[in-house]
């Protein structure tokens, strides 16, 4: 029996001779790659800090050390971007939301010459400032327009861009390379100033090692009109120092001997004008607009604007409340013959109500107040109550209102001045009426009259 078993067993042996020989080559291979795959594995973890077996292997240290030399260059190269960064900030904007955006879109086109970019500004009651004050709860620009999108178009349209108050900070480290200050006077009628020789100098007067908390290097004194090279301001005035700030910036238009005369135009082609801005006003203040249109009136409504700062301002024959009571008189009967036994609500804004303008003299319109309200009275217009959507800034007061004036089926206006010419513009453009229309509006003692 024993014996057959070991026949059976030899007739077997050729396949099992295969299987061995498969067995052996196998476990050949196995071990080959046992011995060369597992350690170069742990190297290459080690590398990546995982895995790791000996803290003190030395591959180890020199992985990590790697590493940690390549967070450096990446922080050299972040602190290199801020360095070479080169920033206006401007400290005052002079006037009140519609000429001050204007003028802080012309910084953004000087910027742009130089490779800089523009401190979003502070805001508070329809003013712009440089710098925050928590005493007087400023918020940002944002409070007014969309930052983002306006800086977006701003690059696209070749204007430098917009960084905040952290970033100036984080770069300049609270000091300023130059403070400019802008002098005004005509060159025939000052012996401080000459294109030849002495276009600015440093100011021995006005200068100090501070402005609002922040040190001054140098503070350059320039007159406007022997400087009005673009190319000459950042090269010898400024001479392309990173950090440069402006105690007040006008803006710049050659038309006007208060502004700066740079001819911006030949450094940003497609230029973002006012006219354009309307379009990044803050989402929350065009829906306040329109609530309270839509809870008020309804789609059809007439909308007027009275502002009297300008006919006292402007007014040739009388200077003084009898002009504007003669104006507003003029523009009520104007509207009563267009309704014509109509009962279309009538919407007014004007700069003498509670939130209107802060200049002085629309603060002396104000003081009449209730009578001139009472030339308005057969009118019965609307007046926005800002206090029933929570807003207390006159900034935001007037983007509601100039939304809501933009949104009549009719528009008349008394006074003229740069707000209301906005206003106009917005309506114009809005319902497709040729602008050539404005050349009906002059009155010679209303300074601008008319009916869209």
């Amino acid at each position: 029996m024993q014996r057959n078993k070991h026949k059976a067993l030899l007739s077997r042996m050729p396949s099992n001779k295969f299987l061995l020989k498969a067995l052996v080559i196998f476990s050949g291979i196995t071990a080959v790659v046992f011995l060369y795959y597992v350690p170069n594995t742990k190297v290459m973890d080690k590398s990546r800090g995982m895995a790791i077996t000996n803290p003190s292997d030395t591959s180890w240290h020199k992985a990590n050390n790697q590493l940690n030399s390549f967070q450096s260059k990446e922080e050299v190269v972040g602190n290199s971007r801020k360095l070479f960064k080169k920033i206006f900030i401007a400290f005052g904007y002079w006037e009140q939301l519609t000429a001050a955006t204007n003028n802080f879109l012309d910084l953004t086109a000087l910027a742009s010459y130089g490779g800089r970019e523009v401190v979003v500004p502070f805001v508070k009651d329809s003013f712009f400032y440089g710098t925050p004050r928590a005493e007087k709860k400023f918020e940002t620009l944002e409070l007014y327009y969309n930052v983002s999108a306006l800086n977006h178009t701003l690059r696209s349209r070749g204007h430098g861009t917009l960084v905040s108050w952290k970033e100036f900070q984080d770069v300049c480290k609270g000091k300023l390379d130059v403070l400019l200050h802008f002098d005004y006077t005509n060159l025939n009628k000052t012996i401080k100033y000459n294109q030849a020789s002495r276009a600015f100098f440093p100011c021995k007067k006005r200068h100090s090692n501070s402005f609002r908390d922040l040190t001054v290097k140098r503070k350059i004194c320039m007159n406007v009109f022997a400087v009005d090279s673009v190319e000459k301001f950042e090269n010898e005035v400024i001479e392309k120092l990173p950090c440069v700030g402006f105690d007040e910036w006008r803006g710049s238009n050659i038309k006007y001997s208060h502004r700066a005369q740079f001819q911006l135009s030949s450094v940003v082609a497609n230029r973002l004008h006012l006219g354009e801005a309307g379009i990044f006003f803050s989402s929350k203040l065009l829906h306040v607009a329109q609530d309270f249109i839509t809870k008020t009136f309804g789609p059809h409504f007439i909308s007027m604007h009275i502002r009297a700062e300008r006919i006292l301002k402007l007014a040739k024959t009388i200077r003084d409340m009898a002009a504007v009571i003669e104006c507003i008189s003029n523009l009520t009967a104007r509207v009563q013959r267009h309704r014509n036994n109509s009962t279309a609500p009538v919407f007014l804004a004007s700069d003498f109500a509670e939130y209107g303008s802060l200049s002085r003299r629309a603060r002396q319109a104000r003081q009449s107040f209730k009578s001139l309200m009472k030339i308005l009275a057969p009118l019965k217009p609307v007046i926005f109550q800002p206090s029933v959507y929570n807003l207390t800034d006159r900034g935001t007061v007037a983007i509601v209102e100039m939304n809501i004036l933009v949104s009549g089926k009719h528009l008349f206006v008394v006074g003229g001045g740069t707000f209301q010419e906005w206003v106009v513009s917005q309506f114009l453009h809005k319902n497709n009426i040729d602008s050539r229309h404005r050349a009906k509006c002059q009155s010679d003692l209303c300074n601008v009259l008319c009916w869209f």
